[in-house]
């Protein structure tokens, strides 16, 4: 006569089961309803996502120090893209928690996909008056590559004349305004509001109140333009050691290509561990 066999594994399977019920009908289990991930789930929200989203929200502004960029019609798996009625149903909860967390958004880009649209929104907390982001960015590269007339434009809002007009209101000295190349470490500063405005406004004279735009902005970007000949190189390791910046932003002129001091420069920025971004110039010339 065949003996019979115990399977222990069955004897496993049914005690799991159990303890699983048992912890359910005590409100202890830790499965909990199914969450929302796909790319639908901003469309009219049920509750519990809703709430779900609210707190990821939080911790991204948290983790954020202020910032976060939520992409919409986007999911892990699937084919990216929503139609027009979810996209605008999306944005418009995206609005509702921006606002419960006390934040606004304002679109970056959006993009046709095979579903589709999908877009990247920019969420910014607001901040009081006296209480703002800052970003120091170093502003490197060879002589003549155009830096201190990028930043003219950017912080003035007015475009160069081509003779140099809009670095004219960044320097400091005669000489520099004499000779067109930065001797000394310079500051300015472009601010955003929470929705993404700038809130850079000069002046009759074509000056800018610093004062008014750090109460006014959300986010202020310090640029600290740098010396970019070589004569000068022991102002610009000052001006990247002794201001800490948190990224460096190497111009390099698209008439002269890597030159001279970029290589230097780009050189010190990695050896202080400063991220480096590279923009290009002058790519109407060459």
């Amino acid at each position: 006569m065949a003996a019979a066999v115990a399977n222990p594994e069955a004897h496993i399977d049914d005690s799991a089961d159990d303890i699983a019920l048992a912890l359910d009908c005590v409100g202890l289990s830790d499965t909990g309803p199914a969450i929302p991930t796909g790319k639908l789930r901003l469309v009219r929200p049920a509750q519990e996502t809703y709430k779900f989203l609210l707190d990821e929200l939080r911790s991204r502004l948290t983790e954020g120090s202020g910032e976060s960029i939520f992409e919409i019609g986007v999911g892990d798996g699937e084919i990216q893209g929503i139609d027009p009625a979810s996209m605008e149903a999306s944005v418009a909860t995206l609005k509702q928690l921006a606002t419960e967390c006390q934040a606004d958004i304002s679109l970056l880009r959006a993009r046709n996909e095979p579903q589709g649209e999908a877009a990247e929104y920019l969420v910014r907390l607001r901040c009081d008056s006296d209480d703002f982001i800052e970003v120091r960015v170093a502003v490197v590269g060879n002589v003549d590559a155009g830096k201190s007339t990028l930043l003219g434009v950017l912080t003035h809002g007015e475009l160069d004349n081509g003779r140099g007009r809009s670095r004219q209101k960044l320097f400091r000295h005669k000489h520099e305004a004499d000779s067109g190349r930065t001797s000394c470490v310079a500051h300015d500063i472009l601010g955003f509001d929470s929705a993404g405005g700038v809130v850079n406004t000069p002046t009759h004279d074509g000056q800018l109140d610093w004062t008014d735009i750090c109460s006014s902005a959300a986010k202020v970007i310090t640029f600290i333009d740098l010396a970019g000949h070589e004569k000068y190189l022991k102002t610009t390791v000052f001006g990247l050691t002794g201001h800490a910046p948190q990224f460096a932003m190497l111009m390099i002129g698209s008439n002269m290509g890597v030159v001279g001091m970029t290589r230097e420069h780009l050189g010190l920025a990695l050896a202080l561990n400063v991220p480096v971004f590279v923009v290009v110039t002058k790519v109407d010339i060459c």
